[in-house]
């Protein structure tokens, strides 16, 4: 899918199928999160957590019964590290929709996720749903004033 397009038509996803996604098609989403640019280089400051265990799941509030969660941990995170942990979701939510995905960011997941799924010594920071799904994204119109724009020109 172009990028724009993509863009435009990228949103949250809420409603999964059951069957969790494969190795194969998670490689794109990984790699994704693997690009993402991250505060000073320190990717050693977060780790990844693919939970696809259907018990451990059920246990998760607000995941919209996605097969498959993604989170984003760090050490102490400071804001720098939450901050890269949005981009790195943002990312792979991106990578999931251009492969067809169905994917959410999420964050409201985080306080019912089980202790022993965080590596030890992380805090989570961010989380994406991911799954398949039979609705389609569709490319729609944008307005270009959502967010105003401050110029600030010379002359």
């Amino acid at each position: 899918m172009e990028l724009m397009d993509l863009l435009q038509s990228r949103h949250a996803f809420r409603e999964y199928d059951d069957q969790p996604l494969t190795s194969e098609e998670l490689q794109p989403i990984l790699l994704a999160a693997e690009t993402s640019p991250v505060g000073l280089g320190k990717y050693q400051n977060h780790a990844l957590t693919v939970i696809q265990n259907p018990e451990v799941l059920k246990k998760i509030q607000n995941i919209y019964h996605a097969p498959t969660l993604i989170v984003v941990s760090s050490p102490n995170p400071s804001q720098l590290e939450f901050i890269d942990a949005g981009i790195i979701v943002h990312s792979m939510e991106l990578a999931a929709e251009n492969e067809g995905l169905a994917a959410n960011y999420n964050m409201a997941c985080l306080t019912s996720l089980p202790q022993a799924v965080v590596p030890a010594g992380m805090t989570p920071c961010f989380a994406v749903t991911l799954g398949h799904t039979k609705e389609k994204l569709t490319t729609r119109d944008i307005d270009i004033k959502r967010i105003p724009v401050n110029w600030i020109k010379e002359g």
